[in-house]
């Protein structure tokens, strides 16, 4: 019976439908972006020439396919071509930080500038970023330097594997993005960048042995009980309220379109006719203009007071569920609704959540730790710049 009432009303409307009218670097400074290594800073570093005699020369292999892979464990002596002679920013331990790997991010914009500034609002521009970003990269240096001098000959040459398998991964997907089939042409579509792949391998190495080091030290030592999942679970119920909500289907068919209109509303009566009825989500993709039309008309769950419609709002609470609703005409469109799933006001239940209070528990703890580690890094360090460092406060000051 019902169904009848359905079908008439979309025949009715379908009589009457009358048309009315109706991996390159991350830039996160849009405007000032990283410039060419080579042109920053001061060369003939004092700073990065001892510390190039006192780690000893680069040490590097090919991986066959034309990328020269420097040893990821040996020292920071292992430069890029780029960093040789260039200004040293900081110290880390004795370890120097570049002006050129804090930069490196922002080439493009920062290449643009140097051409169109004068060298002091260049200089200026380019000390602002150091130290804006110089603590990230004190940071990392303080991970990666632990790392380093954590690891067994056995270790280095196993990490070093893994990450040449990784940088070659992601030199790849770089060659795949860029349009490019050759490591050589991928090198020159990154010197146009202000880059290079030496500077790639050179971060990529530094960040995977930071990663390194948290991952074998910060790890969560927390033994949680179920008790303890759902005393937590007690304690922030509010977390886990759910209000009144809906899970719906929408068929949407605009009427700016007569002759569209009409066809739209004869599928949609055929479809409804047929034994079984032909399902809901494939008409809604295939005649359907509303805005969820290509997911099959599904809108996820929606609280009860959040649409705009009330009436179309006051439908969805009250029609069955899994029954379309009649057809709903307006001025602009006609639309038909089904309800695919409704919940009552209340809490998601223990069970259904206690995984996710586990894992943030766990991952609440380890960050804890790593951020123990960390502060006992800064304890410990000695650091040498010019440039004041975000939170950072000198021995003595």
């Amino acid at each position: 019976m019902r169904l009848s009432r359905i079908l008439l009303t979309v025949l009715l409307a379908l009589a009457g439908c009358k048309g009315n009218g109706g991996l390159g670097p991350k830039v996160e400074n849009p405007v000032v972006g990283p410039p060419p290594p080579r042109r920053i800073g001061s060369p003939n570093s004092e700073q990065t020439e001892q510390y190039a005699k006192n780690e000893g020369s680069a040490k590097k292999t090919s991986n066959g396919n034309g990328v020269v892979l420097t040893g990821m464990v040996e020292s920071d002596a292992e430069l890029p071509k780029e960093l040789e002679g260039n200004r040293v920013v900081a110290t880390v331990n004795g370890a120097p930080i570049f002006a050129a790997e804090i930069l490196e991010r922002y080439a493009e914009q920062l290449a643009k500038m140097y051409e169109q500034v004068p060298p002091e609002q260049y200089r200026k521009q380019t000390d602002q970023l150091i130290e804006r970003d110089l603590r990230a990269h004190v940071e990392r240096k303080l991970l990666s330097e632990a790392t380093r001098k954590a690891l067994k000959k056995d270790q280095q040459k196993q990490l070093d594997g893994f990450v040449k398998k990784q940088l070659q991964e992601q030199l790849d997907e770089m060659k795949k993005s860029m349009g490019v089939t050759s490591t050589a042409e991928l090198d020159r579509e990154l010197q146009k960048r202000g880059t290079s792949l030496s500077m790639i391998e050179y971060q990529f190495r530094n960040r995977t042995l930071a990663q390194q080091y948290l991952a074998g030290k910060a790890k969560s030592n927390q033994k949680l009980s179920r008790q303890d999942l759902f005393a937590y679970y007690q304690q922030h119920l509010k977390e886990y309220e759910v209000k009144h909500r809906v899970k719906w289907q929408q068929i949407l068919i605009s009427r700016a379109n007569e002759v569209q209109a009409r066809a739209k509303l004869r599928i949609l009566s055929d479809g409804l006719q047929q034994k079984p009825s032909r399902d809901f989500g494939e008409m809604a993709v295939e005649i359907s203009d509303g805005p969820t039309a290509e997911d099959k008309g599904i809108y996820d769950w929606t609280n009860a007071g959040s649409l705009a419609d009330e009436k179309l709002e006051a439908l969805l609470f009250k029609l069955p569920v899994g029954e379309p609703s009649d057809l709903v005409e307006s001025t602009r469109n006609y639309q038909m609704v089904r309800v695919l799933e409704r919940q009552e006001a209340g809490h998601i239940p223990f069970d259904e959540v206690q995984d996710k209070i586990r894992n943030k528990l766990q991952d609440t703890d380890q960050q804890e730790e790593i951020g123990k580690l960390i502060d006992e890094l800064w304890a410990n360090a000695t650091i040498d710049t010019q440039y004041d460092i975000q939170g950072y406060e000198r021995p003595g000051s």
